[in-house]
């Protein structure tokens, strides 16, 4: 009988596809033309504003992954480097944060935002579908994404790769068109509190859901065993995917504000897809079919980000002896954790199906979405932390290793205040299932014995 595979494909992935990596975990273009609307919601039509401050926020928070990036290259990513800074039992606890922003919470999250972009996209285009429409078009994105990520990390790249580049231009020639469109293009006051109704308090709640829409940055860190040259290029591969996607977002931002009308911008975010609206306003009906087109895409190519990210986070706890030894399985053709992968998408859509049936699509939406953004910032501010502890214990203790993290750690705490602003049952679902999974892990790792960490070859250097 053939032992089974526990290795993944070593120095396969390129700078361009940890990028892109990254860029799909964000979902540019649904980002755009439906979770901008979360900022917008506060911030009114000084929107852009927020998009220059979280740009800000969210370098500080990237320097701590540039500095990580140095010394650590891992599967493991964020586990790896809390682990290596922390120690293994805090580690195995940021690993397990992990798996709630991606495994339950991100996986299910993304089948819902695509279905629900689907479902109302095609209401923009005068095509009304059934209720039950989200559930197939989840089930969907969920089956194929999994097939290929199955299929080996280089296929669903270079996917990614071709069509994230595709959605970037659109998503500018989009922002183009309706500045073209707009006689007052030109309004420097939307770089201004001048339009938020309560001045900088709603700017500063704005910014909570303009940081939080660019998350996902950091999710090639993940690849670091499988990327080539994985130290230096996703130290350079953050810092650009940072600016890129900053920039992109503050001049869509733009363009949907003053596109819309800064003094308008009440009525904004009583629509799902305002994005989509002016599109197909300003740029006619082929240029917001391919904008549907690539919008619906950027949710599967999220759904790859995702679960190649949350898998290898599984796999390397699984390696450890953390998490059950099957999740440390790899395919013997594709390397691909294809048990892991498995297991992350059947989690995915299980809870989809629960939470989607039980309370609704819309409100599936909103308690994955809570566990996304609330396991996505508590994973930082563990890293943020593990950052100097590390560098003491290695000697290299530099002051901007102890003066920055804490500047990011408290943009994370004040998105995570901003998440709880709007109280209902369904946050309270979210908030109680959450809790009960972190003390879950605590208790678990707090007692679990056989904790074997197993750091491959040129994994630290």
């Amino acid at each position: 009988m053939q032992p089974k595979s526990k290795e993944l494909k070593r120095g396969v992935v390129t700078y361009a596809e940890l990028i892109f990596q990254s860029i799909s975990f964000t979902a540019p273009a649904i980002a755009v033309t439906a979770t901008m609307t979360g900022a917008a919601a506060f911030a009114y039509g000084s929107l852009p504003l927020t998009y220059v401050l979280a740009l800000f926020g969210v370098l500080s928070a990237g320097f701590v992954v540039y500095a990580f990036s140095r010394k650590v290259a891992s599967s493991g990513g964020y586990y790896r480097y809390i682990e290596r800074g922390l120690g293994p039992r805090f580690g195995a606890f940021g690993g397990w944060v992990y798996m709630l922003y991606t495994v339950i919470g991100a996986t299910p999250f993304i089948y819902f935002e695509t279905a629900l972009a689907a479902q109302y996209g095609l209401e923009v285009f005068g095509l009304n579908v059934p209720n039950w429409f989200w559930y197939p078009v989840g089930i969907l994105v969920g089956v194929l994404a999994y097939l290929l990520a199955y299929s080996g990390i280089k296929n669903s790249l270079k996917y990614s790769v071709y069509t994230g580049t595709a959605e970037i231009l659109i998503l500018v020639a989009v922002a183009v068109a309706i500045l073209a469109a707009t006689p007052d293009r030109l309004d420097f006051k939307v770089f201004t509190p001048a339009y938020s109704p309560t001045g900088w308090s709603g700017v500063a709640l704005g910014l909570v859901f303009s940081f939080t829409s660019l998350a996902g940055w950091g999710s090639m860190t993940f690849l670091g065993t499988e990327a080539h040259k994985s130290h230096l290029n996703i130290r350079r591969g953050v810092v650009l995917t940072i600016l890129v996607l900053g920039l992109l977002f503050l001049f869509e931002s733009y363009a949907m504000t003053v596109g819309w009308g800064p003094q308008n911008m009440g009525t904004y975010f009583g629509y799902f897809l305002p994005g989509l609206v002016l599109a197909l306003r300003d740029g006619g009906f082929v240029l917001a079919a391919l904008l549907f087109v690539f919008l619906v895409n950027s949710g599967f190519v999220d759904t790859l980000a995702i679960i190649n990210a949350g898998s290898r986070d599984m796999y390397t706890m699984s390696k450890d002896g953390l998490l059950p030894d099957r999740l440390s399985d790899t395919h013997p053709t594709h390397r691909s954790p294809h048990i892991a992968l498995l297991v992350n998408t059947l989690v995915g859509i299980f809870l989809f199906t629960v939470t989607g049936w039980l309370f609704g699509p819309l409100n599936g939406f909103l308690i994955t979405g809570l566990w996304t953004g609330a396991g996505t910032i508590i994973e930082h501010i563990l890293v943020n932390t593990s950052l100097p502890l590390y560098f003491k214990r290695l000697g290299d203790l530099r002051w901007t290793y102890v003066a920055i993290p804490p500047i990011a750690t408290a943009i994370y705490i004040f998105a995570l205040y901003g998440s709880f602003l709007s109280i209902n049952i369904y946050i309270l679902i979210g908030v109680g299932s959450m809790v009960a999974w972190l003390v879950a892990g605590a208790l678990i790792y707090s007692v679990k014995k056989d904790i074997r960490v197993r750091l491959e070859e040129g994994e630290e250097i």
